[in-house]
């Protein structure tokens, strides 16, 4: 009898592993996870992720030579990287270098025109697009979601317009979000030896400080990610989430001091090194006292520069916001991702203590929204809104987990997409800088 039983189980085990093998495995499973198995194949994922970053690059370099000078704030960094190329003096120094440093990349591949200023954004917001549909199948466990969330992102205008200027804050936002994938691996993948999770967690922490190398604000997701570490470790040990107390098993795995040799030495060291090519280009020492008065200056210099008032708008009216910045590309957020994004949040508060993923991106998007309430500068624009709109595509799929999969044999996401898409099309012809009369093919903005 005994061995009969054994022979059956022989049996149903060698039958689960040739169902795994054809790819058919269940609803909710991370096949992100064959890496911490060792067995990292090509999948839909990863196909899906590489699908995602090729067609939003073509999306976003078709028409990027237009206009063929700067506009918006695009003179200054430019400026900045033309004098790093010619070890000249840096025009703007009341920024951290590392998002002009990439723009010099560009126009030494590719020439001082608009191609090159602006190259090395577009690569940067086609690798945003793939962060977050990464990061979200990593904190969904569902391709569908995850792909909802990356198409609404595309189609949030924000990433289309900061994608094709040479501006920071697509590098900032690039490397938040690979910094957000890292950390959410190391959460949630099984099976990774001790070594290996530090090393992400280490991975996660350079891009935090990379980001902050681009601008400043990339130090409200550091801190978030850094005060979700200490609560997981503290408190979760009393939560009855099974999903909570892997997260605090895997990085009690981690350990406590390679944790904050990750989070807290490691984005100092990765911030600090972006200043070693400026330093080298200006023929000035690389050292702890030259870093505390480039940074001091930068400090000195957004405490007193007023700003332009003329474009300036206070950080609350950005969530409804309805008109164009005409001297940015017409940027405007897209309402059905921006809005239906702010009625998703409110779903995520409903489950703020329930859920870790609806928690996280609430506080991702609080965080990156409410800084600018407390932040000593004078003036504050509406692009500043990008980093907390980012999140907006993502709450929608975490919206949608509540509502039934169909309604009258429609998918809630496909409907949204399409709406999105309808908008998005709408504003294309301002935003790409068509000419006449494609530019008012949707009628002419205001």
């Amino acid at each position: 009898m005994s061995g009969k039983i054994i022979g059956e189980k022989e049996c149903t085990r060698r039958a689960e592993q040739q169902f795994m093998a054809r790819g058919n495995s269940p609803r909710g499973s991370n096949s992100m996870q064959n890496v911490s198995q060792g067995t990292m194949k090509p999948n839909r994922v990863w196909i899906t992720a590489l699908t995602v970053g090729v067609i939003a690059l073509a999306l976003f370099l078709v028409g990027i030579s237009k206009p063929s000078s700067t506009f918006y704030d695009e003179f200054q960094y430019v400026s900045s990287a033309r004098a790093f190329l010619a070890g000249a003096s840096n025009p703007n120094p009341e920024a951290p270098p590392l998002g002009k440093l990439l723009i010099a990349v560009g126009i030494k591949a590719l020439g001082d025109n608009p191609w090159g200023w602006r190259i090395a954004g577009s690569v940067c917001g086609a690798l945003t697009l793939v962060a977050i549909f990464l990061w979200t199948h990593l904190l969904l466990h569902d391709y569908v979601l995850a792909l909802t969330a990356c198409t609404l992102t595309l189609f949030n205008n924000f990433l289309f317009v900061m994608s094709r200027v040479a501006m920071m804050d697509v590098f900032l936002v690039m490397f938040i979000m690979w910094g957000l994938v890292a950390f959410t691996a190391v959460l949630e993948w099984k099976g990774l030896s001790a070594m290996t999770r530090r090393f992400i967690l280490g991975f996660a922490g350079t891009m935090f400080g990379l980001a902050c190398a681009c601008k400043w604000n990339g130090i409200d997701t550091l801190g978030i990610v850094l005060a979700t570490s200490v609560i997981l470790l503290l408190v979760a040990k009393r939560s009855g989430d099974n999903r909570i107390v892997r997260y605090r098993t895997h990085l009690s795995q981690v350990g406590i001091l390679p944790l904050i040799v990750a989070l807290l030495v490691v984005p100092v060291a990765a911030y600090s090194l972006s200043y070693w090519p400026l330093c080298r280009s200006l023929h000035r020492p690389f050292t702890w006292s030259e870093l505390l008065s480039m940074n001091l200056y930068i400090w000195r210099f957004h405490l007193a520069t007023p700003g332009n008032k003329a474009i300036a708008s206070p950080w609350y009216t950005w969530l409804f916001a309805t008109n164009p910045q005409r001297g940015l590309s017409y940027l405007v957020g897209n309402v059905v991702v921006m809005w239906g994004g702010l009625l998703a949040l409110a779903f995520c508060a409903r489950s703020f203590w329930k859920s870790f993923p609806e928690a996280l991106v609430l506080v991702l998007y609080a965080g990156n929204l409410l800084q600018w309430g407390f932040t000593p500068c004078k003036s504050t624009f509406y692009y500043y809104y990008y980093p907390a709109a980012m999140f907006l595509g993502v709450a929608i799929p975490l919206a949608l987990r509540q509502l039934p999969e169909r309604v009258l044999g429609i998918r809630p996401a496909f409907i949204l997409v399409v709406a999105a898409a309808v908008i998005f099309v709408v504003c294309y012809p301002r935003m790409a800088h068509l000419d006449a009369p494609w530019d008012c093919a949707f009628g002419c903005w205001s």
